[in-house]
């Protein structure tokens, strides 16, 4: 059964100093804590290979210094001989730009990059994405009953990450459940973010963003992004479900997961209950906006983003089975810049 070091976290339980893990076929995989933006940090791992490894995530150039250190820490703690030049391979979990955001750094070093290819677009065509990805997301905070000038603020925080990143396309595209060699089983699990995936070394899953030990990640309405979306988030916990039984599930944030099952049960009670919520406030017409003040309370900088977002990708989800419904279709019909109001199908019902 695969075990792990004991490791050093900070005062939110998140790894601050690199932990091994030995699978129960004794391949060992080692977690790189790295700050990728002031106040958020990711979970690298690099996996053992006879090909000079692999990395699972790159990070930001943010993590640079940090990175270097955790390595030499690894090497000296764990005899490890890891070498950040001489991968096999680095493979992105999701375009997300703190999982992807450091690729060049790998690149201009000859490292190999893999990403799923429904992610690949994201970073050959970055500008380009990013500006028809902002373009929707105004659209939808319009919609969604957000003030003009909030809109434009949150919009200018959006596209900040069009100056850390340049273009480059990726050395390989992977699909569906593919394997990058014999031991490693890839799973694709979309949802938060369209080419997501999880990667199954023996009796661990390394599972990025899609299944993480203390939150549920953030998801963004599918019709800001296909592929997104509440739909494909819970059909994807539900394919992790069916993939596999794993001893330890390794998170791209926080502390490992002890018990992958019982997480994706706690993760889709977690969101069960979240439509729950947004049902009974709509006993009366919301926009999202209101329903995102009401269940996040008050948010700042992205975190306004991310709330208008979970909120309006649980709306999203509750309208497609017609559990919601538009209280003003006459006046939104034709005007794609008024706000909708959403109500309980029921509670319309009898109006």
């Amino acid at each position: 059964m695969a075990a792990i070091s004991p490791f050093e976290t900070d005062n939110r339980g998140r790894p601050v100093s690199p932990a091994e893990v030995r699978t129960d076929r004794g391949r060992r995989i080692v977690l790189l804590p790295v700050m990728t933006f002031p106040g958020h940090r990711n979970n690298l791992y690099w996996i053992e290979s006879e090909g000079g490894g692999i990395l699972f995530d790159v990070g930001t150039p943010y993590g640079n210094a940090e990175l270097e250190r955790q390595v030499a820490a690894a090497n000296s703690s764990f005899g490890t001989a890891i070498d950040l030049d001489r991968l096999q391979l680095a493979v992105l979990s999701h375009a997300h730009i703190d999982h992807f955001g450091n690729a060049q750094r790998f690149r201009d070093a000859g490292v190999p990059i893999a990403i799923h290819e429904l992610d690949a677009r994201v970073l050959e065509c970055f500008v380009e994405r990013l500006m028809l990805a902002s373009r929707d997301v105004g659209i939808f905070l319009r919609q969604a009953g957000v003030r003009e000038e909030v809109t434009a603020r949150l919009l200018k925080v959006y596209r900040f990450e069009k100056t850390i990143f340049r273009e480059l396309a990726p050395d390989i595209r992977l699909r569906g459940e593919d394997r990058i060699d014999e031991t490693l089983r890839l799973l694709h699990v979309p949802g938060h973010c369209p080419g997501m995936i999880c990667l199954a070394v023996d009796d661990v899953i390394l599972t990025a963003d899609h299944l993480l030990s203390r939150i549920t990640p953030t998801i963004s309405p599918q019709s800001i992004t296909p592929f997104s979306g509440l739909e494909h988030y819970l059909r994807s916990l539900e394919r992790l479900r069916r993939f596999d039984t794993f001893a330890l599930g390794l998170g791209g944030h926080e502390a490992p997961v002890p018990d992958v099952h019982r997480r994706i049960d706690e993760c889709v009670a977690h969101h069960t209950a979240r439509l729950q919520r947004v049902e009974a406030l709509c006993e009366t017409p919301r926009t999202i906006a209101e329903l995102s003040q009401t269940m996040f309370g008050e948010q700042k900088g992205y975190g306004i983003l991310l709330a208008l977002l979970e909120a309006g990708a649980h709306v999203e989800y509750l309208h497609q089975l017609g559990r919601l419904t538009i209280a003003n279709i006459d006046d939104v019909a034709d005007r794609f810049d008024l706000p909708v109001l959403y109500q309980n199908k029921l509670e319309a019902a009898t109006i």
